[in-house]
């Protein structure tokens, strides 16, 4: 708790009265109130950041939004994305186990939309790196169909990263850490004025890691560089260009296991019962995740008077990678996919990939008042064109080994061969409206055309041979009510549409977008005055036009299937004291095109970080935290294999003084042995315990 102290010391000369007018001295005033700016930065958001272009209160906006900030991201030891997400309600983070090639999560049961810094940022596959969580401001993500301000995207949300620049105030701080795996990482974040009338700003933050992971025989090494300066020549003015380029010599982590070893015994299959959680059965020197990634960033805003104003966001990317992978066979599968005398078959694969980006997005605020309302209008259009390729090949099977005891025997070069990439164009007009009567009513409206151009291509952004042309119109609208209490309650409804399935059907009708709709019904509570936040939703989601089966003409497909999600989120952020207690609980009840629960999906999943900081007395400086993340069973999408339920711990614990803080964080605590999926034979582990101790210090 930090005191602000407001001291009013006022001479009040009542001039209306005689010159012996008495003069009163008001005494000092003391106002407390506890703060949520950490070491790090804010220990918690309020707003909804870019997620929703506008910036808006959570406990003012009728949807589902979450943001995780930096600090949170450092407090709980997240490594990766889909880490940070593990305590936020309605996100399955990482459902795929140990895998090094892309950050993994899936919002209301289906699979997110990526953004960076608001635009799109992930086409095609294992073409790109991940982003690395000390370059992050912040991880935003917003629940539910969002194709009314995105365009074509997935019905479940949008997942946002946006990245640290010298547009924010920051301190300069250099950063050591050493863990688990060998893991030796130095980050710096350095920041400071470029002229003397501080109208031109630089920031650098950095990060070089070299490390060893769970998985035997693997690395996760990285070099990632984001130098940006912002240019503000005035209160109203602000230019930032920010540049990216990272480095990953990486492992693919992920291993294709069979259930016996991971999930089941391998007893009658191979030699031995339970495999580690560190089996690696593909090739030493051979797999590889190596990728690289350049890009350049342009963030511009700029407000014309007090009505109108402009923002605009422009990226240019290209990426690509080495991947090479050996792993376990999908051969054998009545013998639980082992050979006779326990050993195993290998698939062996080398990819080529690449990848470029070009985006913009760009939209004017018109700010007014009409008929008592306070209203706000924005209308944009976007842009976006990406292009990705894959080359690939599969090598001569080299083995077979025994995944209890191996003995690796070596690969041979692999012919990779040369394949037209797939090029997309989309472009896209949008309008959003905001009416607000006394601070209270909020009533907010949306509606969208989008067009999307799909084919393959000869290495350029254009296509030559078009697949799949399709435009949609998607809306959204909501309504809430804010209370003087803080209560709000509110209802909304979202679409979304998506170029999921290209080809035809039996009569060569080109197939049509997927549709989402969502309809929410919610409410937050944020007392005047604090950073508690409460939130609870209620939802109904289904995507639609999904293709299944023609039972009339085999080999054909229809566009006739629906998959749908409903369920409960609720999230709780609330200061006791010195103690803050943030906690989520996620019931989804699902269903696939085929009549079964979506795959990966628990029905029940919750979470708790509870943080102590003492402000005062022999404790104080240290900071204590604990946290359990909790997954329920989960379907493999068939409804014939479920994976058993688990729970981890975490635990973290700081010391801080002036301008240093030092930091100890263990993610899995109890080192859980467990398997995070297991789906058509294969199972997935998850992440063993890991430690890291981190120093910090400003300067």
């Amino acid at each position: 708790m930090i005191l602000r102290c407001t001291a009013v010391s006022t001479c009040a000369l009542l001039a209306a009265m005689p010159a012996m007018a008495e003069v009163v001295e008001l005494e000092q005033i003391n106002v407390s109130q506890q703060s949520s700016e950490t070491f790090l930065g804010e220990s918690v958001s309020l707003n909804t950041g870019a997620v929703a272009k506008t910036g808006d209160a959570i406990a003012e906006t009728p949807r589902s939004v979450t943001v995780v900030t930096a600090q949170e991201i450092a407090a709980r030891g997240a490594l990766n994305v889909e880490q940070a997400l593990q305590y936020s309600a309605g996100i399955v983070g990482g459902q795929w186990g140990l895998d090094n090639r892309s950050d993994w999560y899936l919002a209301r049961g289906f699979k997110a939309s990526t953004l960076h810094d608001g635009l799109p940022a992930r086409y095609g596959a294992y073409n790109d790196t991940k982003p690395e969580p000390f370059l992050l401001n912040t991880i935003e993500v917003l629940k539910g169909p969002a194709s009314g301000l995105y365009g074509s995207g997935s019905v479940g949300g949008v997942v946002n990263t946006t990245s640290k620049t010298a547009a924010q105030d920051s301190d300069n701080l250099i950063q050591l850490q050493a863990g688990s795996h060998n893991r030796k990482q130095v980050a710096a974040d350095v920041s400071g004025d470029l002229n003397s009338s501080g109208t031109l700003r630089y920031r650098f933050v950095g990060v070089l890691r070299d490390s060893e992971t769970q998985v035997d025989h693997s690395q996760d090494d990285v070099l990632a560089l984001a130098p940006s300066v912002t240019w503000r020549p005035n209160e109203d003015t602000e230019l930032t260009v920010l540049a990216n380029y990272q480095e990953n010599d990486g492992s693919p982590l992920i291993q294709f296991a069979s259930i016996y070893g991971t999930l089941l015994p391998a007893t009658g299959f191979g030699n031995g019962d339970f495999l580690p959680n560190s089996v690696f059965v593909g090739e030493p020197g051979f797999d590889k995740f190596d990728s690289e990634q350049r890009a350049i960033t342009a963030m511009f805003k700029h407000r014309f008077n007090p009505v109108w104003s402009i923002n605009a966001n422009a990226r240019y990317l290209e990426g690509e990678a080495v991947y090479q992978h050996a792993w376990w066979a999908f051969d054998n599968t009545g013998t639980g996919r082992y050979n006779p005398d326990g050993t195993i078959n290998r698939t062996f694969y080398r990819a080529e990939n690449r990848l470029k980006t070009w985006a913009i997005d760009a939209y004017a605020t018109s700010e007014y008042a009409l008929g008592g309302f306070d209203m706000r209008t924005f209308a944009g259009v976007s842009y976006t064109r990406g292009h990705y390729d894959s080359d690939a090949g599969y090598g001569a099977q080299v083995g077979p080994i025994d995944p209890f005891n191996p003995s690796y025997a070596g690969f041979n070069p692999i012919t990779v061969t040369d394949t037209p990439g797939t090029s997309i164009t989309e472009a896209g007009a949008y309008v959003q409206h905001r009416a607000a009567y006394d601070d209270r009513l909020f009533i907010d409206v949306g509606l969208r055309y989008g067009d999307i151009e799909t084919g393959s291509s000869n290495g350029s952004f254009g296509t030559t041979t078009n697949a799949a042309k399709d435009s949609e119109w998607t809306g959204n609208a909501a309504v809430m009510y804010r209370f003087d209490n803080g209560f709000a309650p509110y209802v909304s409804y979202a679409e979304s549409f998506r170029q999921d399935a290209i080809g035809t059907d039996v009569n060569g009708n080109p197939f049509d977008p997927t549709r989402g709709e969502q309809i929410e019904i919610g409410a937050k509570y944020q007392p005047l005055g604090t950073d508690t936040l409460l939130t609870a939703a209620v939802f109904d989601l289904t995507k639609s036009n999904l293709t299944v089966a023609d039972p009339g003409n085999p080999g054909f497909q229809v566009q006739s299937g629906e998959a749908s999600a409903k369920g409960l989120e609720l999230e709780a952020f609330h200061r006791f004291g010195a103690i803050t207690v943030d906690a989520a609980y996620t019931y989804l009840d699902t269903e696939d095109a085929e009549g079964d629960y979506i795959a990966q999906v628990p029905k029940n999943a919750a979470s708790l970080w509870l943080n102590y900081a003492p402000e005062e007395g022999a404790l104080q400086g240290w900071v204590f935290g604990a946290g359990v993340r909790y997954n329920g069973e989960a379907w493999d999408g068939r409804n014939t294999q479920l994976t058993p339920s688990y729970a981890l711990y975490d635990a973290a614990v700081s010391y801080g003084q002036d301008n240093w803080l030092v930091s100890l964080n263990v993610r899995n605590l109890s080192d859980e042995r467990y398997v995070s999926t297991c789906q058509s034979g294969a199972c997935y582990f998850g992440d063993g315990r890991n430690v890291a101790l981190t120093l910090t210090s400003k300067f």
